[in-house]
């Protein structure tokens, strides 16, 4: 349930609170000036301060989620396609089949990777959703801009983070006289930020730990994969055979991974994936 604010709000211009908006000089100095040393004037500051805690949390994740979407199609294009290129041409041989070579999990993450060329377009909630064909769920897309832009307005589409519709608690703009009614309406915006912040360093987390995941098996799978050819198979001998079997498990592991979600459809943390639960 989104948390809406009893403040007023215009059209007040984000960028100068640090998380990007337009129209600063214009409504700028709508904002009240507090005197110094007030209680008001200090839960002014301290609300800036949250607003300021979220644009660089934001920013870690922006930054995360761009080097996981890389490694994503890296290891896609250049680890997972390769290998089902070997085992349909295996298979075409009669040397070897997927089913023999996959565990089922791990057969059907592989094949509901992309093939082929994809659009960066096509890829930007990857980070966030798992590697796949698919569009991202309906109403995604403000979060998804939000996080890659970081501009709030109030004529576009509300983005919420953890429940916290953003613009009314990131642009508080208190016309309460009484000054209590000053400091709840900043204390509450503060807090409602400190939610999203904390949503965002614990999303920052959990793409480190698959980043981490993806890089580790990616590694491992290249360097059997680059053992393997199908004239090894000519032989008929058990070595290629066997080098084959931990390939395929470490690929099935590797797609599996790459299409774990972050966050799930309505946007809350996803369940962690139980070989990182330990």
């Amino acid at each position: 349930m989104p948390i809406f604010l009893p403040v007023a709000l215009g059209g007040l211009a984000l960028t100068a609170l640090g998380l990007g908006v337009k129209r600063v000089l214009e409504e700028v100095s709508a904002r009240p000036v507090f005197a110094e040393g007030t209680s008001a004037a200090e839960a002014m500051a301290r609300h800036g301060a949250r607003v300021a805690a979220v644009r660089a949390a934001r920013q870690r994740v922006k930054e995360r989620m761009r080097a996981y979407a890389e490694r994503q199609e890296r290891a896609r294009r250049e680890t997972a396609e390769p290998f089902l290129t070997l085992l349909e041409r295996l298979e075409r041989w009669g040397q070897a089949s997927a089913r023999e070579v996959l565990t089922g999990s791990g057969r059907d993450a592989l094949t509901a990777l992309p093939r082929g060329p994809v659009l960066r377009g096509s890829r930007r909630a990857w980070p966030l959703r798992g590697v796949s064909g698919e569009e991202p769920p309906p109403g995604w897309e403000p979060l998804l801009e939000w996080l890659e832009r970081g501009v709030l307005t109030p004529e576009g589409p509300p983005v919420e983070v953890a429940g916290v519709a953003l613009y009314p608690a990131a642009a508080c703009l208190p016309t309460a006289a009484a000054e209590a009614e000053v400091v709840r309406a900043f204390g509450e915006a503060g807090e409602a930020l400190g939610r999203v912040e904390t949503f965002l360093d614990a999303v920052h987390a959990r793409l480190e730990q698959l980043d981490g995941r993806v890089e580790m098996l990616q590694g491992r799978a290249s360097v059997q994969l680059a053992y393997l050819e199908p004239t090894s198979f000519e032989a008929d001998g058990p070595e290629p055979r066997e080098r084959l079997r931990r390939l395929g498990y470490l690929m099935g592991a590797l797609a599996e991974a790459l299409r774990w979600p972050v966050l799930s459809r309505d946007g809350g943390l996803a369940a962690l994936p139980a070989p990182l639960e330990d």
